[in-house]
């Protein structure tokens, strides 16, 4: 799952390390969105005018465009699917505020992430699931420490399926076993910068996670970046990835 590049303020080297390893995955599915967007512009809280200038609202669009064209050469052969972040979700909010917008197609979401010619599905960006195996959603809930949100997102499903989730800029997990079996929670990293200016050396991990899925198995590979100087390295099925 990539989650949480937050373009422009996305971490080219944690993309670059992500897709090296998603290109030898070759996966079937691509989950994007899930705060792929910052949409900065359109955000309500106090702006950092300095931040602004890298964040205008075409230019994110724009970048964010160019980072799915990326996606898809490193992954040829996967169904992009998108998953509505909090972020992406600040342009619905926005319209709601000047509903005599709202109404315009052009201003859907669909619309102006291109969508159909990037062949992204699942436009409405809900929950996704895979053969009641798997629920992959972006998240609304954060707790304190790892693995705890991942607990709470458990909880709310009653503990009746496995769940990938973003939104925390975190990695972690949670397992617990019912009388069907163990179901698990994984909180899954990010891709954007570690600097924000709203906060000073927040408690973040950058990283992917990959699944496979069917109707009888489900295997969930959490894959932390570590720094090393100046680079970040992973490792992943015996190999050193770098960037």
């Amino acid at each position: 799952m990539v989650t949480d590049e937050h373009f422009p303020h996305q971490d080219d080297r944690a993309r670059s390390v992500a897709m090296q390893i998603v290109h030898d995955f070759d996966p079937d599915v691509r989950i994007c969105g899930s705060d792929g967007m910052d949409f900065y512009a359109l955000s309500k809280f106090d702006k950092d005018p300095a931040r602004m200038t890298s964040s205008k609202l075409q230019m994110e669009i724009d970048y964010w465009k160019a980072g799915q064209r990326e996606w898809c050469d490193a992954s040829p052969n996967a169904k992009p699917l998108f998953l509505l972040g909090n972020h992406e979700d600040r342009l619905r909010k926005y319209l709601w505020r000047h509903p005599e917008l709202a109404d315009l197609n052009a201003l859907k979401l669909e619309n102006v992430l291109d969508f159909k010619k990037l062949k992204i599905g699942n436009p409405d960006g809900t929950e996704i699931l895979f053969h009641d195996q798997l629920l992959i959603r972006h998240g609304e809930r954060i707790r304190q420490h790892s693995g705890y949100t991942a607990k709470a997102e458990l909880e709310r499903e009653f503990y009746s399926i496995s769940i990938l989730t973003g939104h925390t800029h975190r990695g972690g997990v949670h397992y617990a076993t019912t009388r069907k079996g163990v179901v698990e929670a994984h909180e899954c990293f990010c891709l954007c910068r570690l600097d924000p200016e709203y906060i000073l050396n927040p408690n973040w991990q950058q990283g992917i996670v990959l699944t496979e899925v069917d109707k009888h198995s489900l295997s969930i590979v959490d894959i932390p970046f570590h720094p090393r100087g100046d680079k970040l390295i992973a490792r992943w099925n015996n190999t050193e990835y770098i960037s």
